[in-house]
């Protein structure tokens, strides 16, 4: 639906065009909860509503985006840094097995998420994996050579 479209947010509305309605959605400054209006709507909407702005509402949430003017988005994968933290974290032999239990299936969780955000963080992720799997076997290992051993 092109053409001017009328948005609602925090009591003010402002007319747009279709473009500048998907890229406030796509920069994270349309919330799904806004309203929108187009005449042929014949009645306001809530943002999620309109498929092509659901779509850039989706995309944004899944990236996490919030644009700055002049800047461009970046997608963070908070799961391939924190699996990666514990996977560092691993190598310290007192909790270093609990850190690395917890940090494995977050790393590889970033791995998932990586895939879908287009491979940012993946080398945190690859890391986490391994760190936490290296601190498994070294630490496990130490701690069943203490009990049995």
């Amino acid at each position: 639906m092109a053409g001017t479209w009328l948005v609602q947010q925090k009591g003010r509305e402002n007319f747009v065009t279709q473009g500048e309605l998907k890229t406030l959605a796509r920069g994270g400054k349309l919330e799904p909860g806004d309203l929108v209006y187009h005449p042929t709507l014949g009645r306001w909407l809530y943002a999620r509503e309109v498929q092509e702005v659901a779509m850039e509402l989706h995309a944004a949430a899944e990236l996490g985006n919030r644009v700055v003017p002049g800047q461009a988005a970046i997608a963070h994968n908070d799961s391939a840094v924190a699996g990666f933290t514990l996977g560092v974290l691993g190598v310290v032999p007192v909790f270093g097995i609990l850190c690395a239990l917890i940090g494995l299936p977050l790393a590889v969780r970033g791995i998932r998420r990586s895939r879908a955000i287009g491979g940012i963080d993946r080398r945190f992720a690859i890391a986490g994996v391994a760190l936490s799997l290296a601190s498994l076997l070294v630490n496990g290992g130490a701690t069943l050579l203490a009990i049995f051993g």
